[in-house]
């Protein structure tokens, strides 16, 4: 079941890999099959409470089967967005980092052995204790680590940063002047998205002022339109309802 479930639905190596999930796509697949499987009694139970009963919220029950196929594979996606976003909080110091040590003459490769020390940046110490461990205790050459590595990183930056830098060793190109070039790029990159989130941030707090202001005014005229004509509740009364019970909503 578990291989025809890899071959004609869903592919999970790649994204297990991404998200560092250490498990094989057909154990994992299996596992999700077995505990799907053991919910069925459940939504049957629960199919038959809402056709007997009619209670509704055993609704929600029937599909349970399908929220642990569901959660399965969205699990691993969530897993390799967290490492993703660490990276990429981390990258442009890294790269900068990886970039002066080599044009002292230390290779990337030394530079990623010594960023496992480095606790400023727990993202990259984590992928550069899994490469070290790969040369050191797989006996893999690290130029095929690192391009093991950018293969199984879910961050595009991180991916071209070490692909790159191994095409250039192969090809004998000049490996400081890469690293200087992508680590500019990668700065660049990451100052634009920060100027980007910034006008996103600066756009929805205009927004928010602007529906809080004409919310206050309608409800004002609201508020003073019911203490003339009825004998609810009063005007000092509704706006101490607005301000303490509605804006926080």
């Amino acid at each position: 079941m578990a291989p025809y479930f890899l071959k004609n639905i869903y592919t999970f190596k790649s994204t297990l890999e991404k998200a560092k999930i250490k498990i094989y796509p057909e154990t994992y697949v299996s596992m999700m099959l077995f505990i799907a499987l053991l919910t069925i009694p459940v939504s049957v139970l629960s199919l038959v409470l809402l056709v007997t009963l009619g209670f509704m919220p055993m609704l929600f029950l029937v599909p349970l089967p399908a929220y642990i196929i569901i959660g399965f594979i969205v699990i691993p996606m969530s897993k390799a967005s967290d490492r993703a976003a660490g990276l990429e909080r981390e990258m442009p110091f890294a790269a900068a980092y990886i970039s002066v040590m080599a044009s002292g003459g230390i290779a990337p490769y030394a530079s990623f052995k010594r960023l496992t020390k480095v606790e400023l940046m727990p993202a990259m110490k984590s992928e550069a204790i899994e490469i070290i461990k790969d040369v050191e205790l797989f006996g893999i050459d690290p130029l095929s680590a690192l391009t093991i590595a950018a293969k199984k990183n879910p961050l595009e930056i991180f991916r071209d940063f070490l692909a790159g830098y191994a095409s250039t060793v192969i090809i004998g190109g000049d490996i400081g002047h890469f690293l200087e070039r992508k680590a500019e790029e990668i700065f660049k990159a990451r100052s634009i998205r920060v100027k980007a989130a910034a006008e996103r941030l600066g756009m929805l707090l205009e927004t928010f002022i602007i529906v809080m202001v004409m919310m206050s005014l309608c409800f004002y005229i609201m508020f003073s339109v019911d203490a003339i004509y009825s004998v609810g509740v009063s005007l000092y009364s509704g706006i101490i309802l607005y301000t303490y019970l509605f804006t926080p909503l």
